[in-house]
């Protein structure tokens, strides 16, 4: 082998080791939230006991597909589009972005995010990159539980839902100017559904955004732990026949050089630079 191309072979390899793992999604029970009339979370118990002479347990569960933390397919809100089984790995995988609205939400929870918070993120970090999943951060996930703080009405009457959401000019911008693949946010929805005491027609990035194959992914937990950029963002669900919608172990996969900063990763990495010259050295002595 190339003692060259053995040191970037482990180099590579020891930074895969050293990303960060962010779990993005919430426990789903008994007691989750369950807008819109869906089912809420049951599980039953099919078995308990001794068979073929080893311990095993068996069970049931049901839930509605737009519960907890979950994608909606282009289905839900698109006659013919694709449903959960047509869905590729690849289009529930992008480069993530995060943009913190979090202190503009804690202010107002009818908080919509402006043109002007994207443009200054892009300032800041870039530009968008093409096909990214953009997730918003509005610090919401906390109020999960209860479902009074969580949309602003505890009986899960929609037309009393009140939480920050993403305006329809944003929501074009990202669409139409930065052609994102994704959408995601840690509230119930990207759409407002009341807004200064008016109910709003239509739920604008449903209705946008699907059509065009583009992903929505609501309910995330924890948006606060990502980075502003350099992360890669998750949100596979399981292949349901003509599921409009389903639950996902949404993460992300960071390589943020803050972050492993913070978690003793630049300690480890002049100890990798070491190793990977040493092992470069033998590996010219060897071939």
């Amino acid at each position: 082998m190339n003692p060259n191309l053995f040191c970037w072979t482990l180099l590579i390899l020891m930074d895969v080791v050293l990303c960060r793992t962010i779990d993005l999604s919430h426990v789903i029970d008994r007691n989750s939230f369950a807008p819109f009339g869906a089912p809420k979370y049951n599980w039953s118990e099919l078995f308990l006991g001794i068979n073929l002479g080893v311990y095993m347990e068996s069970g049931a569960y049901s839930i509605g597909e737009h519960v907890g933390t979950h994608i909606d397919a282009p289905s839900h809100f698109s006659k013919g589009s694709k449903t959960l089984e047509k869905l590729t790995i690849e289009d529930t995988i992008a480069e993530g972005v995060m943009i913190d609205c979090s202190e503009e939400a804690r202010q107002d929870r009818e908080y919509q995010v402006t043109l002007e918070k994207i443009e200054e993120w892009e300032i800041k970090h870039g530009k968008i990159p093409d096909q990214a999943a953009v997730i918003f951060n509005f610090g919401w996930s906390a109020k999960f539980g209860n479902p009074l703080d969580y949309v602003g009405d505890a009986k899960g009457n929609i037309s009393n839902f009140v939480f920050p959401s993403i305006s329809e000019t944003v929501s074009d911008f990202l669409l139409y100017k930065r052609n994102i693949k994704i959408i995601g946010t840690d509230t119930v929805s990207p759409d407002a559904m009341k807004l200064r005491g008016k109910p709003l027609p239509r739920p604008h990035i449903h209705t946008t955004y699907l059509p065009r194959d583009r992903l929505i992914v609501e309910n995330l937990k924890g948006t606060d732990q990502l980075p502003a950029k350099n992360f890669r963002f998750f949100a596979n669900p399981t292949k349901f026949d003509r599921g409009t919608g389903g639950q996902v172990r949404a993460f992300a996969m960071t390589f943020d050089p803050k972050l492993e900063e913070e978690n003793g990763a630049a300690k480890h990495s002049s100890m990798t630079a070491s190793i990977v010259c040493l092992m470069s050295f033998l590996a010219a002595i060897v071939y």
